[in-house]
This record gives C-alpha cells, sequence and structure tokens, in this order.
C-alpha cells in the first residue's frame, strides 16, 4: 500500500470515529435533556407553590412598608 492509499484510509477512517464521536455525543446530550425536563416536569407543581408563598410573603412585605412608613423611615434613613 503506498502513501497515497494508506493517507486516504487513514483519513477515512478517522472521519467515520469523529462522525461517530459527534453522534453519540448529540444523542447523549439529548437524552439528558429529556431525562432533565422529565424531572422539571414532575418538580413543576412543587415549584410553582413555594413560588407561589414567595410572592404573597413579598406582597405582605411591601403592604407593611406602605402601612407602617413613617416607623420604617425612622429605621431606615434615607
Amino acid at each position: 500500500m503506498g502513501g497515497f492509499e494508506a493517507a486516504l484510509l487513514a483519513f477515512v477512517a478517522a472521519s467515520l470515529v469523529l462522525v461517530g464521536l459527534v453522534f453519540a455525543a448529540a444523542f447523549g446530550v439529548a437524552r439528558a435533556q429529556d431525562q432533565m425536563m422529565e424531572r422539571i416536569k414532575t418538580q413543576a407543581a412543587r415549584v410553582k407553590n413555594w413560588g407561589g408563598w414567595i410572592l404573597v410573603a413579598v406582597g405582605v412585605w411591601f403592604l407593611t412598608l406602605a402601612l407602617f412608613a413613617d416607623f420604617f423611615a425612622e429605621i431606615f434613613p434615607v
């Protein structure tokens, strides 16, 4: 086998291995993304529940600041 044939064979082998690795990486990422999305979907209700309670707490805090603005102005001078 001459130099050209050996180089061509090496190029073809390397390109096939590279294409295989790229496809394997793409499928691995897609599978990991699907698994992550399933975990997120199962946790969505809990996240929404806690997020709602956090928003209620922030709203209550803002109402408290508004209703007792004079008191907080003495504590936190601007």
